[in-house]
């Protein structure tokens, strides 16, 4: 599965900041760096809440802010 996140993760990202392919040397990027501004990391969390069934607070928002501390919140729940 956690595969699986990883590509949620990235394909949510990569839908809502056009142009932009992330691969594995960039999970560890702050999304600022990837080019995510706040519109889109909300578009982005609202993409892998309906892609997961995982429900996001503005709370958890706050601390998610690599590709892969994003995947890793999603294996926790």
């Amino acid at each position: 599965m956690s595969a699986d996140l990883e590509k949620v993760v990235i394909n949510a990202i990569e839908k809502n900041v056009a142009g932009l392919h992330i691969d594995e040397s960039m999970m560890d990027h702050a999304l600022g760096e990837l080019g995510v501004d706040s519109l889109d990391v909300m578009l982005v969390m609202m993409d892998i809440q309906e892609a997961t069934g995982i429900t996001i607070t503005d709370d958890d928002v706050e601390g998610l802010v690599t590709p892969n501390l994003i995947v890793s919140f999603l294996r926790s729940k």
